[in-house]
């Protein structure tokens, strides 16, 4: 790895969805679907090693979700696309990610997560999501298989008091401020969106405003779908809480604003760069 942060878009496959789904103020019922990506993310840190950011489809996604889901998402990934093939195409295999991060346990996030378990050197994702997801509620739209066989093995942290996110909440994954995973609630109960940057000298620029002081980097999940969700303060997708999810977003748009955000990206967003570097 090089002496800057690399984020590596990996596109595992696409999900079908209407337009209502990706963006709330478009509500016409007979629209012709939408397909978007499912975007994984490839971190090399040269402090902390590879992260990848979720997992996407698997290559038998079809055969593990059942017939509710099926229709809603109507995934799709083609050979090769598996985030593991695309490391494999990067002379990579799963034992050389040091870490898989979960943002959130929906099934298009964690469906390939058995590539990875037992492999990667860590799984991690926040205790809240895990609560959260372990309730039947969450059915609706999670496989648990995709990810319950391996709990032992995932690390689940808790949040702690912040001064940056819409609640104030988040943790800081090394230590060192370089990962920032803040809280981000609304699309599901215990999400984050995940801030990188080298390590910083002189942490925030001022406290309570939640901005780095250096150039950062934001993978914003599920939070925004795309672009378009800031721009015109529309919450995309499907949320446990539409409160939330709005202040949420609010935050993203603060972050969009500042000079030192130098990229922001999204899970389902077709205009995700290949790679970004800091």
């Amino acid at each position: 790895m090089s002496g800057n942060i690399v984020i590596r878009t990996l596109r595992c496959g696409t999900m079908r969805v209407l337009p209502r789904e990706r963006y709330i103020a478009d509500r016409g019922l007979l629209r012709e679907r939408v397909e978007l990506p499912v975007n994984a993310y490839l971190i090399e840190h040269p402090k902390h090693g590879r992260i990848l950011l979720d997992t996407g489809w698997s290559s038998d996604c079809r055969e593990l979700l059942p017939p509710r889901l099926l229709k809603f998402y109507e995934p799709k990934i083609g050979k090769g696309e598996t985030a593991a093939e695309q490391l494999e195409d990067m002379g990579l295999r799963p034992e050389d990610i040091d870490l898989v991060l979960l943002s959130h346990l929906d099934v298009d996030h964690t469906c390939a997560l058995k590539d990875f378990a037992g492999r990667a050197g860590r799984i991690a994702c926040s205790e809240l999501e895990y609560f959260y997801s372990c309730r039947m509620v969450y059915k609706m739209r999670q496989v648990w298989d995709t990810w319950m066989p391996y709990a032992d093995d995932i690390e689940r942290i808790h949040y702690r008091a912040s001064v940056l996110g819409p609640v104030g909440r988040g943790f800081d994954l090394f230590g060192d401020e370089s990962v920032m995973c803040i809280y981000t609630p609304g699309h599901t109960d215990g999400i984050f969106t995940t801030l990188v940057t080298r390590e910083p000298t002189n942490r925030f620029k001022a406290v309570g405003t939640g901005i780095y002081w250096g150039d950062y980097a934001v993978l914003a999940s599920d939070v925004a779908f795309c672009e378009d969700n800031l721009r015109d303060s529309v919450i995309p997708g499907y949320g446990f809480d539409r409160g939330l999810q709005a202040k949420s977003l609010e935050f993203l748009q603060t972050l969009r604003r500042d000079a030192k955000c130098r990229a922001m990206l999204f899970s389902h967003d077709p205009a995700s760069p290949a790679s970004v570097e800091l």
